[in-house]
This record gives structure tokens, sequence and C-alpha cells, in this order.
């Protein structure tokens, strides 16, 4: 333990008022969470106290309260450490933090539906389709986040790199948080990719983007804004007479089809 108070600490040092903020945010009391973080059982109280965390132990509390899929791991591999309530109440607490945005609660179904055998890209691309299902057929977004087309193609890049960075595992979520059409949407969606390989996913969507003014956006690095693309998957689907989620296969084979002849057509 270092001398002297919080407000003396340089600004990399967590402060008093976040470690609060950390124990209410999940809903852990003091000593649960050292138990949980292997410490001593008074040290989170002496720095709610005033006492300085050592540079370490300081990171450790700012990388619980900046990641809370980190919290979740440390959580659900230190059940023992904690009372059956204790533990109860901050797993709920963590799981509405981890789900509080629509599109990490309808990315946590996708994953959840896949047992957790599923990609990062794999989890972008039914995001990606299930969105624009939603908009060109029932003239609403599946979730507010933007979407935009980068170098690597991952249309809401930031949920990407977290999930590379976490990785993908299954997580408890309500599935009546979801309505059931929003399900019926994402499950078509779903069904129909587990079909079809990244390679074939990424040459359909690059044949979309050259037929509707979507590249542009992927040229830009501009946020492609909901109304474009709505009209854009709202033409295609129209084109291919997909009228409703059930009918989203047919199109995704209907566009392998075309490829299909068209590589052989290229070959003869």
């Amino acid at each position: 333990m270092n001398d002297g108070k919080l407000k003396t600490t340089n600004e990399r040092t967590i402060s008093v008022d976040e470690i609060k903020d950390l124990l209410i945010t999940y809903n852990i009391g003091k000593k649960p969470l050292a138990k949980l973080l292997g410490w001593g059982e008074t040290t989170i109280i002496r720095y709610i106290e005033g006492d300085v965390p050592t540079q370490e132990y300081s990171e450790k509390l700012k990388l619980l309260q900046s990641d809370p899929n980190y919290y979740y791991k440390l959580l659900m591999d230190n059940e023992d450490k904690l009372t059956h309530v204790a533990f109860k109440k901050s797993k709920r607490a963590v799981l509405d933090v981890l789900t509080k945005s629509k599109i990490k609660l309808v990315a946590q179904y996708i994953i959840n539906k896949a047992n957790g055998e599923i990609t990062a890209r794999m989890v972008q691309v039914v995001l990606f389709y299930s969105q624009a299902v939603s908009l060109s057929m029932y003239d609403k977004p599946l979730f507010d986040t933007e979407c935009q087309i980068t170098y690597n193609s991952m249309p809401y890049l930031s949920l990407y790199d977290n999930m590379r960075k976490n990785g993908v595992r299954v997580i408890e979520v309500e599935e009546k948080s979801l309505s059931a059409q929003e399900r019926d949407i994402i499950d078509h969606v779903y069904e129909t990719f587990q079909w079809f390989g990244p390679k074939a996913v990424k040459v359909i969507n690059g044949n979309e983007r050259q037929e509707h003014p979507l590249e542009r956006y992927r040229l830009s690095g501009k946020i492609i804004p909901r109304d474009v693309l709505k009209q854009a998957y709202t033409e295609i689907f129209d084109r291919y007479q997909i009228k409703k989620p059930a009918d989203f296969q047919l199109y995704i084979q209907s566009r392998m089809t075309e490829l299909l002849i068209q590589k052989r057509n290229l070959v003869g």
C-alpha cells in the first residue's frame, strides 16, 4: 500500500468515485470484489477510504471498469469465492451491462444460437443482413448502430474489434428481450448462412455494393445512412421477389446460382 490519498495521485490512478461506480455497476460489495481479484479482504475498503492503489492494482480496477467482458470472465471463473446470492446479483448486473446496447444484445443472441461456434466475422455478416431485412421489410432498424463498410468489410468495426479481443462466448441473455419478429429475422438470416462460407458471402456482398450506391461509402469510409441501406436492399429484394424473412435463403441461393453460372461462362 502506498502512502497518501487518491486526490494526490496522477491521472492514471483510478479515483475513489470510479471505484464506487465500479461497485454499483456490477452490484458487488467491497469485500466480494477483493475476493474475486484474489486480494486481501479489506483492500477495496482501504481504497474507498482514501489509500492509494499501487499502479498494478489501479490498472486492474480500470480494466474491470472499461471491459465488462473481462469482469464477466473473472466472475464466472471465481464463482466459488462468493456466496450464491452475491454471485447471482453481480452476474445479473454484468449481463445487463453486456447487453445494454441493442446491437450487443442481437450479437449475443446470434452467438448463443451458434452455441459459441461462430466467428466474429460471421456474426458481422448476420448482423448486417438482419439489419437490411428489418429495414427493407418492416421499415425499422433492428438496432441503432450505424453501418460502415470498412477496409476489411466489417460493418460494425467497434463490436468486431471487441469480439476479437475478448473472444466469442456464450452468455445468458433473455430471448424475450427481442421481439418475436426480431428473432424471426435473425433466425432466418443465421440459418441461411449456415450453408455458405465467408468467401461466398464476400463475393455476394461485393456484387450488391457494385449494383447500388453502397460502394462509394466503402471507398470513402463514410457511414451508410439507414435510408440508403433500406433503399438499396428494398430494390434488391424486390428484384428477387423476396417478401418475408423466410424468403431470405432463396435470395442467397439465387445469388449463388448466378455467380456459379458467371464463373462457368468465364472458364468456358
